[in-house]
């Protein structure tokens, strides 16, 4: 289930969780029934790694977390009983997963270095070009060419014209040395000749008769092997970074700069009108999914996905990494939100709604968007009764996956508000999202976002402020909040609308 292009530190992944009062003890124990639920999805799937480190969370949770909160003396006792029960078969399950899990994480660490390792010494010895006097490795096939000098790469001429017209001639026959000769308009001894001045005992005599029939000649550009016109191959469906890219073309780019000020869906997947006359072209599946920042699309394909990871320093100096897994949300989801909130956006106030949904192959689906009852104001918008939002989860053993809301006339960014807000979705899963639609924004429409951490989350808990306020950058001089990179718009995900308003 894990794939080797990334080192697996279980330290990094199964960190301490600072308890924060401000957050009731009852969330913290909805917190642990959600790390179990991803434990036996991950049991299910036979997936020991990640079902070690969720209950490594689990433990870590129950037993250095939970009793340090300030009520945690007044809880009841059958609670207290029953996560004391579940603490203990999860330690039981540790020491027997121990020696796999350590055998697996050896495996796949090693598969990693070897594939680094493979990585570095190809680099090494495909690239030999010369930048402004400094000389790396040449490849056999661009010294054969000719390349050499500056970054602009061009062709030398230091091998004969006749070697260089027979690797460029797409393998055509040569013509004759009679028609070059006819043809040249240095003579007939070409660029090996003396330059001649123009006789006048000769005329240019020409054709009494000229047929003007355009003469078709073949392509001289051949496909290149195993390639078919007008198809793609589609048989890894893992969204890429590669897929991305394929995605924003050129005319994509030209469109929307040119329709600036034009309304259009911030999320198109329709298929461009053909002509009629092309009725044997090949139909294409359904696009895969594409990362969700369309509009930074850009930026984003070469990115790292360390904008949302989460990084634990250790002892020995080096920051340990732990990306969180994919998030994919249905491509249509956003426009469905944002026609349920015409009648406020209307009347410029907010709405908020919940992001809820499953797991599977260590990816997160949002499967549903429930709209809550909700209070709100032209920059606020404040739930009224989480209880309903609990209990609809509950009842379709769903995970919470962020929240969604509205700026109705201001830009598209993430208040100190909305930071306290999703301060609380991210400690119950980190992989949870704040999705920010703005719809006056002339620059982006929609902006989905997380807390950086350790960065923004320890800001966000040391804060006591309440309202609209500043925050000071956090102590490594980062952001509070960042655009996330590892959020995909699905077409193949459904998802239901469930308004409790």
């Amino acid at each position: 289930m894990r794939s080797s292009t990334e080192r697996i530190n279980i330290a990094a992944s199964a960190r301490k969780l600072d308890v924060d009062n401000r957050i009731s003890l009852r969330y913290y124990y909805r917190i642990a029934d959600n790390i179990l639920k991803q434990a036996d999805i991950f049991r299910a799937e036979k997936n020991i790694i990640d079902l070690y480190i969720m209950l490594l969370r689990f433990s870590s949770l129950t037993s250095e977390t939970i009793p340090c909160h300030r009520d945690y003396g007044a809880s009841l006792r059958d609670q207290k009983v029953y996560f004391k029960k579940r603490l203990v078969n999860a330690l039981t399950e540790l020491e027997d997963l121990k020696p796999q899990v350590q055998q697996k994480i050896n495996e796949l660490n090693r598969r990693y270095t070897y594939q680094s390792n493979s990585i570095q010494q190809s680099a090494v010895k495909n690239q030999n070009l010369t930048y402004h006097g400094v000389t790396k490795a040449v490849g056999p096939a661009a010294r054969e060419l000719g390349y050499y000098g500056s970054r602009t790469q061009h062709f030398s001429y230091s091998k004969p014209m006749e070697e260089q017209f027979r690797r460029m001639s797409l393998n055509l026959l040569r013509p004759k040395e009679e028609t070059l000769s006819k043809h040249s308009i240095l003579g007939p001894n070409g660029l090996y000749g003396q330059w001649q001045p123009p006789r006048g005992d000769r005329g240019v005599k020409y054709p009494s008769n000229v047929d003007l029939t355009p003469v078709e000649f073949p392509s001289l550009q051949q496909p290149k092997e195993n390639e078919l016109p007008g198809k793609i191959d589609h048989s890894n469906s893992e969204p890429v970074a590669s897929s991305v890219e394929s995605t924003l073309t050129v005319d994509h780019v030209d469109k929307e700069k040119s329709h600036v000020d034009e309304p259009c869906p911030m999320i198109s997947f329709e298929e461009p009108e053909t002509s009629p006359a092309h009725n044997d072209i090949t139909r294409q599946p359904s696009p895969p999914p594409v990362l969700a920042e369309v509009q930074d699309l850009v930026h984003a394909t070469h990115a790292s996905k360390t904008d949302c990871t989460i990084e634990n320093p250790s002892a020995d100096g080096i920051v340990h990494s732990e990306s969180p897994l994919e998030l994919h949300i249905a491509t249509t989801m956003m426009e469905s939100f944002m026609k349920l909130a015409k009648s406020n956006t209307d009347r410029n106030l907010e709405t908020c709604g919940v992001l809820a949904g499953s797991l599977k192959n260590r990816k997160f689906y949002v499967t549903a968007l429930i709209i809550p009852k909700q209070e709100s104001t032209s920059n606020t918008c404040q739930t009224t009764n989480e209880e309903e939002i609990f209990e609809v989860q509950d009842k379709k053993s769903l995970f919470p996956l962020g929240w969604i809301h509205t700026h109705p006339t201001q830009s598209c960014f993430m208040s100190s508000v909305d930071l306290h807000t999703h301060y609380s979705y991210q400690i119950m899963l980190p992989e949870a999202v704040a999705i920010v639609m703005a719809p006056t924004d002339t620059r982006r429409k929609h902006g989905i976002f997380r807390l950086t951490a350790p960065g923004g989350m320890s800001v966000i808990r040391q804060c006591q402020q309440r309202g609209f306020h500043p925050h000071n950058p956090p102590p490594d001089g980062g952001s509070i909040y960042d655009s996330c990179t590892d959020v995909y718009m699905n077409p193949s995900v459904k998802f239901e609308v469930i308004d409790l308003r």
